[in-house]
């Protein structure tokens, strides 16, 4: 009955974190531009501190003012309960826009991590998993997939491309 109820919770959790509010107004709202993205809900037992300072950590690790050239992610900004960062190809053709928010979960007093990739140039909706790479590159590079407790929920909806992905470190 318990794992019902939470696989019910995780579910509605992880379908109300993808909706997108429009604004009100007169008129209907723009279409939506067409970038390739990955969205992912990641689980972990770990307090919330935890997770911003590790993601953290690996963001500025992957700078390429501290000798990782093949690496290419730029932090922007961080809060309590969000960090962001942009990605650029080795080649300097596209950059995509990561974000990262943290909410503590009630029931296990660890945290709700949404993540998030979308390429900013226009580019097709076909990216071979580019912007899931990007999100597992940190995770895998910090060592948080094998966290006690690490759940990871997305597909290939959610995250474009998510199956194609070929991940490497970098």
């Amino acid at each position: 009955m318990k794992t019902l109820l939470l696989a019910s919770v995780l579910l509605s959790g992880l379908v109300g974190s993808f909706a997108v509010p429009f604004p009100p107004g007169p008129f209907p709202p723009a279409p939506p531009a067409y970038h390739a993205f990955c969205k992912t809900v990641w689980l972990f037992a770990s307090p919330c501190v935890e997770l911003t300072t590790t993601i953290l950590q690996q963001i500025q690790a992957f700078n390429p003012l501290n000798a990782c050239a093949q690496c290419q992610y730029r932090l922007v900004s961080v809060t309590p309960q969000s960090i962001r960062a942009n990605h650029t190809s080795p080649e300097n053709l596209q950059v995509e826009s990561l974000s990262f928010s943290f909410k503590p979960t009630v029931m296990t007093g660890g945290c709700r991590v949404n993540a998030m990739s979308t390429s900013l140039g226009f580019t097709s909706l076909i990216d071979d998993g580019q912007n899931y790479q990007n999100l597992y590159n940190i995770l895998t590079a910090s060592g948080l997939n094998s966290s006690p407790g690490f759940i990871e929920m997305t597909n290939d909806w959610a995250c474009l491309c998510h199956g194609l992905g070929t991940c490497n470190n970098a």
